[in-house]
């Protein structure tokens, strides 16, 4: 009986944090969508000094 719930335990622990290292995993690697109406350019040193 007590074998039973403890391998019940580790389980569900190895299932939650599996979960969760996917989703940051997920997290890290999606494309991000650049928003071109809030891109901001700022001139270079270059532009400014040699037209």
């Amino acid at each position: 009986m007590r074998y039973s719930i403890m391998l019940q335990l580790v389980v569900a622990t190895t299932l939650v944090l599996t979960g969760a290292a996917a989703f940051f995993a997920w997290l890290q690697n999606r494309p991000v969508e650049l928003d071109t109406s809030q891109v901001v350019v700022t001139p270079t040193v270059d532009s400014v000094f040699y037209g």
